[in-house]
C-alpha cells in the first residue's frame, strides 16, 4: 500500500476515474471497480490508523466532494438542493448530464436491473429432466461464480441423442440437434445472467465496504456533523430508490439491506451527538440539559430554523427515509426473512432519532403547574414521533402482518428484532391501532400460548452446560413486548384475557431455582464469564416474568381484583421458589432484584378479599390451605424488615468497596436502589393490610407489638448481621418502623447532598479536576480510558452524572415514601395502642369481648394455623408496656426528628406535590404523645 501511495499516486489517480464507462464490458469493468474500491477502503483503513490525516483527507475530498462543473450545483455547496426544489425531483435527476458526489456517481453506475433470458421452449426434450442435467452440470470457477459448464452439458446431450434407435430418430437428428443448440445457447445467456449478478453484487458489496470505512475508521472531525448527516442521507435515499425499482434484482436486496443498516444506525448516532450538546448556563424553568434541536438556539430566529425542523438533516427527509424502509419492508413479501431482519434493525435506529435522551432528573421540572404541563408546546421529539406514527399507521394492516408474523415464527434473530420493533411502535401508539390488530388477528394470543413451548427449552438452559443460550434472548424479548403492552390499562385487560398469568403459572421452569453460590458473597467476587451462571440464567428468566406481574397489577385498574387474584394463583403455583427467595440470605445484586420485584407483586397480590376472585371452587380445606400461603408470604415479608430496615449490610458493602471502581461502582447503586425499593415495597403491604383490614380506628389490625427496645438495640453495633433481630414467625416490634424513619431520614438527606453535587458538576464538567473526569469515565469504561480524547472524557462523565442524578432521585422518592408510611404505620399504632387498647392487667369487664374480636381480625389478616398463634402477643399487653411505649416514643421520636422530618417536607414533598402528608402525621403523633393516660 505504502508503494502505490508514494510511487505513482495510485489510488488517488485511478480514483479520479470512477465510475468506468460499462456500456461494453460490463462484467470486467464492475470487478475491476470492485477491487478499486476494497483497496481504497483498506488504504483509508490504514492511514487512518497511522495518522496520516492528509492522504485519508485527499481520498475522502475526492469521494465525498461535488464535482463544481455541473450547473445544477451552483444552487447551493455540498450538494444542498434548492428549497422550491422537491427532494423527489433532486433525486430523479439525469445523471449522464449531472454530476454529485461520487460515492454516489460509482453507486449510480451499478444497474440494479438484470435481463432475464426467456425461459426454454423445446420440443422434443423434457424441460424439468433438462433442468435437472443443467444443475448438475453446474460447479464454482475461479472466482467462485457458479456457473454451468457448457462443453460437459453439451457431451451428455449429444450421447443422450446417439443413443436413440430406429428410423424416426435419424430423421429427426437434425431438429433434435437444432434444440440443443437452442439449450446451449440459453445455458450461455444464463451463465453471463449469473456472472452479472455476481459482478453486481461484488461491486455492491466492495460499495458498501468504502461507505463502512469512511463512516466508521475515519476520524470524526473530518467530516463536520452536518454534512455527515447530509451525506447519509444522500446515500440512503439513493440506495432505495434502486432497490425499489420495479425491475430491480431481488438478489441484491441483502447486500442493500445491510448498507441500510449500516446508514441508519450511523444517521440515528450522528442525530444524537449533535442532540447532547449541554449549554453551560441553566435556563429558568427548563431541564439542565438543554438540546440543540431548537431553532432558537440553533441559529437566529426566522423562517430558516422553523424549517429545518429535527437536526440537520430536517424533518422531511426523515420523512422520506421512513417511508422507503417500509416500502423496502413490505417489497420482500413473504420471504427474505433475513433481509427484513436488517431493515428492522434499521426501522429500529431510525424509531431512536424520535426517542428522548435520558435527562437528568434535577427536581426542577416538578415545579411546573399542571396547567403549565398541559400548555407547553410540543417539543421536536414528540412531534417528530407523531409524524413517525402518523406514517406507519398510513401503512395499514399489509405492514401489520409483516411484523407480527416475523415476531411469531422464523429465524431467532429475526423473531427478537419483530418483537423490538413491536415494542416500540406499541410505546408510541396513542391510538393503540397495532395493540388492537394484535389482540383481534390472534397474534398476541399466539405469543402467549407459546411460553408453554418455551418452558421445555427454557428448562435445559439450566444445567451447568446448556446449549444455546437463542431460546433464552427470544423469551427475554417476548416478555419484553408482554410487559410494554401491559403497560397500558387495555394492554393489560387483553393480557388478561388471553391468560398469560394463568400460562406463567403453568410453566415449570420458575420451580427449577438453582442452588445459590455464596462463594459470590456481595455479587462481586465471581469473575464475568460470557455465558452466565445457572443462577444468573435463572434470575433471567424468573426477573421477566415477575416484572410482567407486577406490571399487570399497576395498569390493571377496573380488573385490579380479577388480576391480583390471578398473580396469587402464580405466587402459590410456585410457592417453594417464592418462599426461597424470601428466605434467602444472599446480597447480590441479582437477589435483591428478585427480592425487589417479588415485594413489590406480594404487596399488591396477596391482600384480604383477594382470595375470593380466584378461579376455583373453594371449599373449606382450600381456603385454609390458601390462607397458609398468604399468611406465609406476610411473615416473611414482615421478617424483611429485620433484614433490610437497617442498612446494617448496606454499610458493611461500602466499607468493603470504598475504592472499588467501574462495573462494581454501579453495583453499589444497585444494591442500595433495591434495598431501598424492598423496604418501600414492604412498607406499602403494611399499609395496605392495616387499611384493607379494619373497618375502623377502634378495630385496627396491628402488624406490630408495642416495643420500641429493638430500635434502641439496633442504634448500637449489630452482633449477627445474618440472621434476623427477630425470628419472621414472631410480629416484630414497633421498634423497626422508628429505626427505619430515623434511617431514611438520615439517608434522604444523605441522597438530596449527593443529588445536588452531582447536578452542580453536571453544569459544570469542564470545570472538574482531571483525576474526578477520570474516575466518573471509569464508572462507564473501566479500561481505555486514558486513550480517549478530552471531549469523549467529558461525554462520558456526563452520561455517569446522569445515571447518578436518576439514581439519586429514585432513592429520594423511595425514601420520601417509606418516611410517609412508617410515619402512618407508626400513628396507626401508636393511636391504638395509647388511645383504644385495653390493657390485660386491667379490670374492664369488656376486655374478653374485645381481645377476642382482635385475635380474630389478627388472624383473618395472617391465616389461621392450629400450632402457631401469632396475636398472642398483642393479647398480653400490659399496662406497663403501654407506659413504656410512650416513653420511649416520646425520647425517640425527639424535636430533632421532626425538624428533620418537616425540613424534608419542605425540600422534597411540597416540591413533588401538592399533597403532602408529614407535617399532619408528625402533628398527630406529636399530641398522641401528650397526651396522659389516667
Amino acid at each position: 500500500m505504502r508503494y502505490l501511495r508514494t510511487s505513482q499516486d495510485f489510488l488517488f489517480t485511478q480514483l479520479q476515474y470512477l465510475p468506468f464507462s460499462i456500456k461494453e464490458h460490463e462484467i470486467s469493468t464492475l470487478n475491476q471497480m470492485s477491487w478499486l474500491m476494497k483497496t481504497a477502503a483498506i488504504e483509508m483503513r490504514v492511514t487512518s490508523l497511522n495518522r496520516q490525516r492528509s492522504h485519508t483527507q485527499r481520498l475522502l475530498h475526492l469521494l465525498l466532494d461535488d464535482m463544481p462543473v455541473k450547473p445544477y450545483l451552483a444552487d447551493g455547496e455540498g450538494g444542498m438542493e434548492d428549497e422550491s426544489r422537491s427532494v423527489s425531483g433532486f433525486l430523479h435527476f439525469d445523471t449522464a448530464s449531472k454530476v454529485r458526489r461520487k460515492i454516489l456517481s460509482i453507486l449510480d453506475s451499478i444497474d440494479f436491473s438484470q435481463d432475464i433470458p426467456e425461459p426454454l421452449q423445446l420440443d422434443f426434450f423434457d424441460r424439468v429432466q433438462i433442468e435437472q442435467v443443467i444443475a448438475n452440470c453446474e460447479h464454482k470457477n475461479a472466482r467462485g461464480q457458479v456457473v454451468c459448464n457448457v462443453k460437459y452439458l453439451h457431451r451428455v446431450l449429444v450421447a443422450e441423442v446417439n443413443a436413440l434407435q430406429g428410423m424416426a430418430a435419424i430423421g429427426q437428428r437434425p431438429l433434435l440437434m437444432e434444440e440443443i443448440n437452442t439449450i446451449l445457447q440459453y445455458v450461455v445467456e444464463r451463465n453471463k445472467l449469473l456472472q452479472c449478478l455476481h459482478a453486481k453484487r461484488h461491486a455492491l458489496e466492495s460499495w458498501r465496504q468504502l461507505v463502512e470505512i469512511i463512516l466508521t475508521a475515519c476520524p470524526q472531525d473530518l467530516i463536520q456533523a452536518e454534512d455527515r448527516q447530509l451525506i447519509i442521507r444522500d446515500l440512503l435515499q439513493d440506495v432505495h430508490d434502486k432497490i425499489l425499482d420495479d425491475d430491480a434484482a431481488q438478489e441484491l436486496m441483502p447486500v442493500v439491506a445491510g448498507a441500510v443498516f449500516t446508514l441508519t444506525a450511523h444517521l440515528s448516532q450522528s442525530v444524537k451527538t449533535e442532540q447532547k450538546q449541554p449549554l453551560a448556563l441553566p435556563m429558568t424553568g427548563q431541564s439542565q440539559y438543554v438540546l440543540m434541536l431548537d431553532g432558537s438556539f440553533t441559529s437566529s430566529p426566522g423562517s430558516e430554523s422553523i424549517s429545518m425542523g429535527f437536526a440537520s438533516v430536517g424533518d422531511s427527509s426523515l420523512h422520506i427515509i421512513l417511508k422507503k424502509l417500509l416500502d423496502f419492508i413490505l417489497k420482500t413479501g413473504g420471504g427474505f426473512q433475513r433481509v427484513r431482519t436488517h431493515l428492522y434493525g434499521s426501522l429500529l435506529y431510525y424509531l431512536q432519532i424520535a426517542q428522548r435522551p435520558d435527562e437528568p432528573d434535577t427536581l426542577e421540572a416538578a415545579k411546573k403547574t399542571m396547567w403549565e404541563r398541559l400548555t407547553a408546546p410540543e417539543d421536536v421529539f414528540s412531534k417528530l414521533q407523531r409524524e413517525n406514527m402518523a406514517i406507519i399507521e398510513s401503512y395499514g394492516a399489509a405492514l401489520m402482518e409483516v411484523v407480527c408474523r416475523d415476531a411469531c415464527d422464523g429465524h431467532e434473530i429475526g423473531r427478537m428484532l419483530a418483537l423490538a420493533l413491536l415494542d416500540r411502535i406499541v410505546s408510541v401508539d396513542k391510538q393503540q391501532q397495532w395493540l388492537l390488530y394484535l389482540s383481534n388477528s390472534g397474534y398476541l394470543k399466539v405469543l402467549v400460548d407459546s411460553l408453554a413451548d418455551d418452558d421445555l427449552t427454557l428448562q435445559s438452559l439450566l444445567t451447568p452446560q446448556p446449549p444455546l443460550l437463542k431460546a433464552l434472548y427470544t423469551y427475554e424479548s417476548k416478555m419484553a413486548f408482554l410487559t410494554r403492552v401491559a403497560k397500558s390499562q387495555q394492554g393489560a385487560l387483553e393480557l388478561l384475557r388471553s391468560g398469560v398469568i394463568v400460562r406463567l403459572a403453568q410453566c415449570q421452569v420458575y420451580d427449577m431455582r438453582p442452588e445459590t453460590d455464596h462463594q459470590g458473597m456481595y455479587g462481586m467476587r465471581d469473575p464475568p464469564v460470557f455465558i452466565p451462571a445457572p443462577v444468573e440464567r435463572y434470575r433471567q428468566i424468573l426477573l421477566p416474568a415477575l416484572q410482567l406481574c407486577q406490571v399487570i397489577l399497576t395498569s390493571s385498574m377496573a380488573q385490579h381484583l380479577q388480576a391480583a387474584g390471578q398473580v396469587l394463583q402464580f405466587l402459590i403455583s410456585h410457592s417453594d421458589t417464592i418462599q426461597a427467595i424470601l428466605r434467602c440470605q444472599d446480597v447480590s445484586v441479582g437477589s435483591l432484584q428478585e427480592l425487589a420485584s417479588l415485594t413489590g407483586i406480594i404487596s399488591k397480590a396477596a391482600l384480604p378479599g383477594v382470595l375470593s376472585e380466584l378461579d376455583i371452587d373453594v371449599n373449606e380445606g382450600t381456603q385454609m390451605e390458601l390462607q397458609g400461603h398468604i399468611g406465609r408470604f406476610q411473615r416473611q415479608c414482615l421478617g424483611l424488615l429485620s433484614r433490610f430496615g437497617g442498612s446494617d449490610r448496606l454499610r458493611q458493602f461500602k466499607l468493603q468497596d470504598d475504592n472499588a471502581g467501574g462495573d462494581r461502582v454501579n453495583k453499589r447503586d444497585e444494591i442500595e436502589l433495591a434495598m431501598q425499593q424492598i423496604c418501600a415495597n414492604v412498607m406499602e403491604y403494611c399499609e395496605s393490610l392495616m387499611l384493607q383490614s379494619a373497618p375502623s380506628f377502634q378495630h385496627a389490625v396491628c402488624l406490630f407489638t408495642p416495643s420500641l427496645s429493638e430500635s434502641t438495640n439496633r442504634d448500637g453495633p449489630r452482633q449477627d448481621t445474618q440472621t434476623s433481630v427477630v425470628p419472621y414467625w414472631h410480629l416484630p416490634g414497633l421498634g423497626i418502623i422508628v429505626y427505619l424513619l430515623k434511617q431514611s431520614t438520615s439517608d434522604f438527606f444523605s441522597y438530596y447532598d449527593s443529588h445536588r453535587q452531582s447536578v452542580n458538576k453536571l453544569q459544570n464538567v469542564e470545570q472538574l479536576p482531571p483525576d474526578e473526569i477520570k474516575e466518573l469515565c471509569q464508572s462507564v469504561m473501566p479500561a481505555g480510558v486514558d486513550k480517549i480524547s478530552t471531549s469523549q472524557k467529558y461525554v462520558l462523565a456526563r452520561r455517569r452524572l446522569v445515571k447518578l442524578i436518576n439514581n439519586r432521585a429514585k432513592l429520594l422518592s423511595l425514601c420520601s415514601y417509606i418516611i410517609e408510611t412508617c410515619l402512618f404505620i407508626l400513628w396507626r399504632h401508636l393511636e391504638h395502642y395509647l388511645l383504644h387498647c385495653t390493657p390485660t392487667d386491667s379490670q374492664d369487664p369488656l376486655l374478653s369481648s374485645r381481645m377476642s374480636f382482635k385475635k380474630g381480625r389478627l388472624q383473618d389478616s395472617f391465616g389461621s394455623e392450629p400450632n402457631l398463634d401469632f396475636s398472642s402477643g398483642l393479647n398480653r399487653v400490659s399496662q406497663h408496656d403501654i407506659e413504656q411505649l410512650q416513653i420511649e416514643a416520646t425520647n425517640s421520636f425527639g424535636e430533632s426528628l421532626q425538624k428533620k422530618l418537616l425540613d424534608i417536607e419542605g425540600l422534597y414533598s411540597k416540591v413533588r406535590s401538592r399533597y403532602t402528608f408529614i407535617q399532619a402525621l408528625v402533628r398527630r403523633i406529636r399530641g398522641l404523645l401528650r397526651i396522659s393516660r389516667s
